[in-house]
């Protein structure tokens, strides 16, 4: 599993780093400096909550383990996308309601306990209000899990929105 996580915190942070960049003709000036587009993934509660538990994957896919981060909110907090896509499972998984949205290349962030109004099928985009914090499961009205899968398997949906790349020294020469 700690090989599917470096996979896929490579994946996606190189995915950041080769974004297209704006670039101008030689001798062009422009009225307003050009900047980098935003991040692309951003919290899915606001403000930035506190993290009260990690994301503590399982040595095997069967067994016991935290597939997702559970992020500090409370009763009837507003829950927002994270990222741009298509919501594909709206209903109640044992004693909890989810919600999943699919993001495209095979990434799907799933949310628990959550109220929600949208419907199969809906589009939405990073920063849309996509449900309520509700009640259920272990997080029951004072968190928000918050699961990421990539083609299957559970990476760390913080990969998304920290930068856990090591920091590197170079030398000042």
């Amino acid at each position: 599993m700690n090989t599917v996580s470096a996979l896929a915190s490579f994946i996606i942070g190189s995915s950041l780093l080769l974004a297209p960049t704006v670039s101008m003709p030689p001798g062009t000036i422009t009225a307003s400096p050009v900047t980098a587009p935003s991040h692309a993934w951003q919290w899915p509660l606001s403000p930035k909550p506190r993290i009260l538990n990690r994301f503590d994957p399982p040595v095997e896919r069967w067994l016991s383990g935290h597939r997702g981060v559970d992020l500090e909110g409370s009763l009837g907090a507003t829950v927002t996308a994270p990222a741009g896509g298509i919501v594909s499972y709206v209903g109640t998984i044992v004693d909890r309601p989810v919600l999943v949205i699919n993001h495209g290349a095979g990434l799907l962030s799933s949310f628990e306990p959550i109220r929600s109004t949208l419907s199969v099928g809906a589009i939405v985009a990073a920063g849309n209000e996509i449900g309520m914090i509700g009640t259920g499961a272990h997080c029951d009205a004072r968190c928000l899990h918050w699961g990421l899968r990539l083609d299957g398997q559970y990476i760390d949906p913080l990969l998304t929105i920290l930068d856990t790349r090591p920091s590197i020294l170079l030398p000042l020469d």
